[in-house]
This record gives C-alpha cells, structure tokens and sequence, in this order.
C-alpha cells in the first residue's frame, strides 16, 4: 500500500483537490480524512465526487494527524493497509498539521506493505504570503517537506504575482517541483504521475512534540438557525471581519427556515451552497470569542461540551469510520 499525503494549509482546497485526483485514477484507493467534528462534510463530499467502485473514504474522528506521537493515527494506517488493503492510500491532514512530523511517523509503520510516496502540498497562491507572514513556521514546514506543491486559487492573478510567488517556493525548498494549476486538462499521465512511487525527501524540521501551532483552537457548534440567506452571508462576513476572534477556516451545514445549506470560510472568502443534515458547524482559529460566538443570535445550540483545546492537542484517541458509497 502506497501513501499519498495531500497537505496544505487551512482553506488551500485540498478536498478540491482530492475530489479530481480520483476522477483520474482506477486504481483501488482509499482515502483517509482527519475530522474533528462529529460530522464530517468533506468525506461526504469525496464520497460524491467520483464513479470509481473501487475507492472507499474513512475518517479519522476525533484526534489530530498532526504528530508522530499520535499512535492512534499510525495504528490506522496499519488497520487500513491488513484490513483493506488498497493499492494507494491518500491521507488528507488537519490543515494546522507539521507535515514534518506526520513524515516523520509514517517512518514507524513504513516496510514493505506500507510505502509512503512523495507528498503532495496544495498551495493557496492568492494568499500564500499572508499565511506566510501569518503562520511562518508552520506553512515553510509545509514547503520544505513537499516534494510537490500544487497552486490553487489562482484565479485574477498576474504572471508576475504567480513567479513571485514560486520564487519564495523555491528559495524555501530549491528541490520542490513545482505546477501552477491542475485544472487546465491536465493528461492522465500527469494524474499518474502525481500519484508516483517516488520515495518522499529526507525529512526536515520533525521535533516529536510541536503539534504545529499551538495556539488554533477549535469550536463546535451542533446546531445554527437563520431565517434568511442573507442572515447567513451577514454571518460569514462578521467571522471575517474578527467579531469573533481571528477565525482562519469554519464550514458547517446550518439550518435556514425549513432548509439546510453549506457554508465554508477560507483564505479570507466565503460560498454558501445547499447542504444536508446533519447540522453541525466547526470553527478554527485563534483566541476565539466561544461566549459571543455561541449567543450572538440566541439560535445556537451549543454542544454539552465545546472543546477549548488546542486542534493540535486533540486528544490521539481518535478512531476510523467507514463512510459508505
């Protein structure tokens, strides 16, 4: 079983990336998702998104890939590689994860029946040096352990603003290869070669014990009532103006009047689109506002316990489920 890793920053559009790499691929796949709410949107979404019979979605709930320290994430891998046993296995990580250190675990379970390939890094060009300024061990972790970054979102701009961009790519990591956009008819043997036998790079920057920042914190929120659309989209504005603390990526599927719909916040953006129970919301971030965040409204239910932890100290208990087809 080879081990494909697709890490990013918050927001970058992994999923996204996710979901067309599998349009390209016949071979047996599963795909590993880090949750950390009770739902998870972005397995159903995976799930949805391609005719491939011989691709099945799992969820890691609970805990965090974000440290070779978490057994529990390495136990899975060892439980998907006996139990399942598929040709390739691509694990999506948190967002806030160190690659390094996800690299550096994989290194414990890796033999002949588990063999991790080059990692795929997805970045979020328009904002790549506000994250950058912003997260900078984190996201030059990212970028020195990826053996290939792939531009996302890179619609609006220039050449210039695009090469300025992988110039800093490259003075971080001279040997990353680099492609600005996947979604330009890419061939299928550039798909296959994505998803190559190359064997990842030395590993650069694992400490055993960082799980990344330490300061993310995540809140959820079981329930979120609107009588509106527009109620909505005032809501989204009012997490990315920092009402509510520095809110880097929330997603959720709230319930407007009789009718449930999707919102996602990333890179500083919102879209809202129809969704479907189960409600649930999760929000990412630091120093969030949990008191002014759960009664701004008086609609939200809040869970019995809202999680103060920091999304990179989630506790390694973590467990898979199968998400069918």
């Amino acid at each position: 079983m080879k081990v494909l890793l697709v890490s990013g920053f918050l927001g970058a559009g992994k999923t996204t990336f996710i979901k067309e790499l599998l349009k390209h691929t016949k071979r047996y796949t599963a795909v590993l998702e880090n949750e950390f709410g009770d739902i998870s949107l972005d397995s159903r979404e995976i799930s949805g998104s391609t005719d491939n019979k011989d691709m099945q979605v799992l969820e890691f709930m609970e805990g965090c890939v974000c440290c070779s320290k978490k057994d529990s994430f390495l136990y899975s891998i060892l439980t998907v590689s006996t139990g399942i046993a598929p040709e390739y296995l691509i694990v999506e990580p948190s967002g806030v994860a160190k690659l390094s250190n996800i690299l550096a675990g994989l290194e414990k379970v890796k033999y002949e029946k588990i063999i991790p390939v080059s990692p795929i890094v997805i970045v979020s060009a328009k904002t790549f040096f506000t994250n950058l300024q912003e997260y900078n061990d984190l996201v030059k972790d990212h970028i020195l352990n990826a053996g290939h970054v792939i531009f996302s979102k890179t619609e609006g701009m220039s050449v210039d603003e695009l090469e300025e961009v992988k110039s800093k790519i490259k003075e971080i990591n001279p040997d990353v290869k680099i492609t600005e956009s996947y979604q330009d008819g890419k061939s299928d043997e550039w798909w296959t070669e994505v998803m190559s036998d190359e064997a990842p790079a030395k590993v650069v920057g694992a400490d055993n014990g960082d799980d990344g920042q330490p300061d993310f914190e995540q809140m959820t929120l079981d329930l979120i009532e609107f009588d509106r659309v527009g109620a909505v989209a005032g809501f989204c504005e009012s997490l990315l103006s920092g009402q509510y603390g520095n809110i880097a990526r929330a997603k959720g599927v709230v319930k407007v009047g009789t009718e449930a719909m999707r919102f996602d916040i990333a890179d500083e953006t919102y879209v809202i689109t129809g969704g479907e129970e189960p409600f649930q919301s999760v929000f990412i971030g630091k120093s969030i506002d949990r008191e002014k965040l759960s009664g701004k409204y008086g609609r939200y239910t809040l869970p019995k316990n809202i999680s103060k932890k920091a999304v990179g100290k989630e506790t390694a208990g973590g467990n898979i489920k199968m998400r069918p087809r």
